[in-house]
């Protein structure tokens, strides 16, 4: 009787054990103290965001949304590979801290997601198919939802980004 017991608070301890750190996930926020993702330009707020939608154009991303009186600019790219689509959004916020220094804030983010084919098809002794089959469906699964923590990336942006701003002089 007494084994039975020391079994149960041992499988009772190592179950709050076991689920306390996905409990306090949210203290991983406070945690980041590198800004990597942020700049401060010198520029007025139309010319920064005007050099970061051409950088984002020149890199090929599709601009889905765009508030120039908030500052906001949001755009995505698409990657196909084999049965796997791979999205990268590029989310752009600016602040300004005064009328010729501005702050850009830059967050990346890449789902991955999986295409699942099912071949519906109804075949006379597998080779001739039928009319009136079901063809192919395709379902869509998202695999990851990740956020993009690459120092050396967002410092290529942001040298794209002062490349692209007129020259203060």
């Amino acid at each position: 009787m007494k084994r039975w017991a020391v079994v149960l608070v041992i499988c009772g301890l190592l179950t709050v054990l076991g689920c306390s750190p996905t409990r306090y996930i949210y203290k991983e926020i406070t945690a980041d103290k590198d800004p990597y993702n942020s700049q401060v330009f010198q520029a007025t707020m139309p010319q920064l965001l005007d050099a970061v939608e051409k950088t984002m154009l020149t890199k090929k991303l599709s601009i889905e949304a765009e508030d120039k009186t908030a500052g906001t600019l949001t755009a995505f790219r698409k990657f196909s590979r084999g049965y796997q689509t791979v999205v990268v959004v590029l989310q752009a916020k600016i602040i300004s801290n005064c009328d010729n220094e501005q702050q850009l804030f830059l967050n990346g983010i890449q789902t991955t997601e999986r295409n699942y084919v099912e071949d519906k098809t109804r075949f006379f002794l597998w080779l001739v198919p039928l009319p009136g089959g079901g063809g192919k469906q395709v379902t869509t699964s998202k695999e990851t939802d990740v956020f993009i923590e690459d120092k050396e990336w967002y410092q290529d942006l942001f040298a794209e980004i002062q490349k692209v701003l007129p020259k203060q002089g």
